[in-house]
């Protein structure tokens, strides 16, 4: 689990200043699920396992975001392909 903070960017804090939270979310969510093979390769990468599940989420009037990957079990052959 990756937890981040200050994350938007100059036009995403301008939306949620505008109240425009639950747009904000769902352009971040488009965006992270779009990418979803590039974060579970890096993750993969580095830890040298397959992830079996990957859960983005943000909090825009707070400005946290949390990238959770769960992995199938050390030396498990299951591999399930990244949407």
């Amino acid at each position: 689990m990756s937890t981040l903070e200050h994350t938007l960017t100059r036009e995403e804090r301008n939306m949620a200043e505008d109240g425009e939270h639950e747009r904000l979310r769902n352009l971040r969510m488009y965006f992270q699920y779009a990418n979803e093979a590039e974060f579970v390769g890096a993750a993969e990468q580095i830890t040298g396992r397959s992830v079996r599940a990957f859960v983005s989420g943000i909090d825009t009037k707070h400005d946290v975001a949390t990238e959770l990957f769960y992995f199938h079990p050390r030396g498990s052959e299951a591999r399930e392909p990244v949407r």
